[in-house]
């Protein structure tokens, strides 16, 4: 397919001259550079070719900006890298929000913390800062920001003539699962326009990672997702792996899996319980938790931790699992294959439930293409992408497992694929198990100070949300030079101002709560 693809650009994009890559090495399969006044022409050729942008970020090398575009296709992994460099001193660039909705935020996040304009954006302001930010963070040398390049949100004000009101969903409060705040503006019970305001909790991880060693950044992964901490943690190892080529022993990638799912199930569960907790119906929360807190005992203890998980290593695992890990995973998937009986009776079989879910938050398969979604929201929408089996990793490739995909693509869809996704995961576990080799669990001769060669990553996993995806830039240090984090919750929270559009405030808290966001991981 690459080849094919090569061959294509080469023939119908005027000017682009692409070149194929190691994926071993790259996690990308080709790679190109365009101009600014050729861009519209190469993203015009990737979404005729029913491609979703991935991810859009940006790079700093001091003599000029570097935009990279990730476009990738939802059925076979074929990862194109578009660079796009521009002068660090007038950083502007052509918008692409018009052809990718996902762009619109991608777009303004590169300009608040880089300074790109972007020419044709309909609203550049803020995302993340505020108005006193009085330069550029994330960039190499301090760059100060002009005065007139400051968050707005003039264009959010009601008409003198329109009979319409605002309404603050959060920042405090339930149902928006952290610190939230979307702006409603209302007409009567509807809602004509939903803004979501980001920033509340952000911690700036990736200016972070440039100031630490790969080793010292290992934590803050476990800060970003909390909830599925131990897929922020698989994902980056394997970037770092991948980046200095180390090996991992096969006892180590089972042990990762066994772990990894059992945190995938661990965050599903408490979606349940907050989500119907959202929706009003206390008594699943009490369920949940009980469940929960059996994967929590067993997860303690051999990561000494109950939330933010930091247990893998580059190379392999913090410390081996023993026969009380291994007899108490047992014992915890066959308490939990006979819950599910209780969860069809109590939840999936509610008719209160199913009316107040069924037909609301629907999404069309190419709505979820042009936003990037990925995850249960991407699967419910039918599309059968779980970069576990499509981008296998780890030791995925030697298990079987399903993709459950939803029919209708609506909210009840989403909370079906999570409850076949637990089925799954203990399907999972019990392979991992099963085929669980003995032997070391760390590689011989991992260095302490890792320092490796010039070039770049990017790595994927499949978190209970979603799509991760980890780019890394390495200037030979031993630490990174940039690190970017794509993270599932910011890219499907992305639809749902279109999502809420003209739906009644009730279901727009249904709609929101279905997306699974972890607000720290958006806010990052």
């Amino acid at each position: 397919m690459v080849n094919g693809l090569i061959e294509e650009i080469k023939a119908r994009v005027m000017g682009a001259e692409p070149v194929e890559v190691s994926y071993t090495e790259k996690g990308y399969h080709c790679a190109l550079e365009t101009s600014p006044d050729k861009l519209s022409g190469v993203v015009g050729f990737f979404d005729e070719k029913r491609f979703y942008l991935e991810c859009l970020l940006c790079t700093d090398y001091t003599d000029y900006l570097e935009l990279v575009y990730l476009f990738n296709t939802h059925l076979a992994p074929c990862r194109v890298k578009v660079a796009l460099k521009i002068d660090p001193e007038h950083p502007v660039a052509p918008s692409i929000a018009a052809q990718y909705a996902s762009a619109y935020w991608y777009e303004r996040e590169i300009h608040e913390f880089y300074g790109v304009l972007f020419t044709g954006h309909p609203n550049m302001a803020y995302l993340f800062l505020h108005n006193g930010i009085d330069h550029y963070p994330m960039r190499k040398t301090k760059v100060p920001v002009p005065s007139e390049d400051q968050a707005r949100l003039d264009s959010f004000k009601p008409g003198e003539e329109e009979d319409t009101f605002f309404i603050n969903l959060g920042p405090q409060h339930p149902s928006t699962h952290g610190v939230l705040r979307v702006v409603l503006k209302m007409d009567g019970e509807y809602i004509e326009r939903a803004e979501p305001v980001l920033g509340y909790l952000h911690r700036m991880h990736e200016k972070m990672a440039e100031n630490r060693t790969y080793q010292q950044f290992l934590p803050n992964t476990g800060r970003m997702d909390y909830l599925g901490a131990m897929s922020f943690n698989l994902g980056y190892v394997l970037a770092v792996e991948r980046l200095c080529a180390i090996p991992v022993p096969d006892r180590a990638k089972f042990v990762r899996i066994i772990a990894t799912e059992l945190n995938r199930i661990c965050s599903h569960l408490l979606w349940v319980g907050a989500y119907l907790a959202d929706l009003g119906a206390l008594t699943p929360f009490l369920f949940v938790f009980d469940d929960r807190e059996q994967i929590l005992d067993v997860l303690e203890g051999v990561a000494g931790s109950r939330l933010t998980y930091c247990y893998f290593r580059f190379g392999g695992l913090y410390n081996d699992v023993d026969d009380e890990f291994i007899a108490g995973t047992r014992a915890f998937v066959k308490r939990m294959w006979s819950r599910f009986s209780l969860y069809e009776k109590l939840v999936t079989g509610n008719v209160i439930f199913i009316n107040r879910t069924r037909g609301i938050g629907t999404i069309a398969k190419e709505q979820a293409r042009k936003y990037g979604v990925s995850g249960p929201v991407l699967r419910s929408a039918g599309i059968a992408c779980d970069l576990r089996k499509i981008e296998s990793y780890s030791a995925y490739d030697g298990l079987e497992f399903d993709i459950p995909v939803g029919g209708h693509g609506d909210v009840l869809d989403t909370y079906k694929i999570r409850i076949a996704e637990m089925e799954n995961s203990l399907r999972i576990i019990e392979q991992a198990l099963a085929k669980l080799p003995g032997g070391p669990f760390m590689a011989e001769k991992v260095p302490k100070k890792l320092k490796p060669p010039r070039g770049d990553v990017y790595q994927v996993v499949e978190t209970p949300r979603g799509e991760l995806g980890i780019y890394i830039v390495s200037d030979e240090s031993d630490g990174p030079f940039r690190m970017k984090w794509r993270v599932p919750s910011f890219s499907n929270l992305m639809i749902f101002p279109e999502l809420a559009q003209g739906v009644l405030l009730a279901d727009a808290v249904a709609i929101l709560g279905s997306l699974d966001l972890v607000i720290p991981e958006i806010d990052r």
